[in-house]
């Protein structure tokens, strides 16, 4: 992937595993991180856009991508805080994706001297009940692994997620579709994530006032409606939210709408910046 920037990758040791990452660009530091059965690589389309102002890292949380996992004890928000550290960062801009923005959560309720603002995408909120279609859709889904359809079962999950329940396959971004079945065909190969894994205690869900940073919420009208009313609460509840709607995106609007999606990041750390 051409970024026009130097790209600085390798790996971080650090509580007890090693941390793959990837850093291009000058400027203040913007974590992204990724989704859940995803990698780095889900954020391909957006790194040469934000590294033309930002110093833009990337990595994979442990137990995914070229990040193994572990039998021990962990926390994301304490691995979170191990790769900025271990890259010599104190202070940064987070984005993250479902999953990712579940860890940017805890991250920030647990380390909020160390976010400058956050961007959550399409982002999970434990505790928060699933639709009846997702629960549906996930039946489905782990009926085809059980019977050992793995082909079936990774088109299923890319329908659910990329091109949105109920929706059309998206061709127009049949790239980007593919790298996202890939990412995930290879999630399907790892150990199943969670071995070790310790939530914040109490959960963001119950503490989503004591976020301070500047916020921006993005959801995709075509997700799961667990995700829009998910984004509805985080702008509610977070106290300098600001929400996006994206009417053309799914549950990954950084792949499916990486132009919209850039857009919409740099002009929130600008105006970050600006203050």
């Amino acid at each position: 992937m051409e970024t026009g920037q130097a790209v600085d990758s390798g790996f971080l040791e650090a509580n007890g595993t090693r941390f793959y990452y990837e850093m291009a660009g000058e400027g203040e530091p913007l974590l992204l991180i990724h989704g859940f059965n995803l990698d780095n690589r889900m954020w391909d389309e957006q790194v040469a856009a934000l590294a033309e102002s930002y110093k833009v890292i990337r990595f994979d949380l442990r137990g995914f991508g070229k990040t193994p996992a572990t039998n021990l004890p962990f926390t994301l928000y304490d691995d979170v805080r191990a790769v900025l550290a271990g890259l010599g960062i104190e202070k940064a801009h987070v984005a993250g994706l479902s999953f990712g923005g579940m860890v940017a959560q805890e991250f920030a309720l647990v380390y909020p001297q160390m976010v400058k603002s956050l961007v959550l995408i399409s982002s999970g909120l434990f505790g928060h009940s699933r639709s009846e279609q997702r629960l549906r859709d996930m039946e489905q889904f782990h009926q085809l692994l059980e019977a050992k359809k793995t082909e079936e079962a990774l088109e299923q999950n890319t329908r659910m997620w990329f091109d949105g329940p109920g929706c059309a396959a998206n061709t127009k971004r049949a790239k980007a579709r593919e790298l996202f079945a890939s990412m995930s065909r290879n999630a399907f190969s790892l150990p199943a994530f969670g071995e070790g894994l310790v939530g914040l205690t109490p959960p963001p869900k119950e503490r989503l006032e004591e976020i301070k940073a500047p916020t921006l919420v993005i959801a995709g009208a075509r997700d799961y409606i667990d995700f829009l009313q998910i984004a509805d609460e985080l702008a509610e509840r977070i106290e300098r939210a600001e929400k996006v709607i994206l009417t053309d995106s799914a549950h990954i609007p950084p792949m499916d709408q990486p132009e919209v999606v850039n857009e919409l990041i740099l002009r929130f750390l600008k105006q970050q910046s600006d203050e």
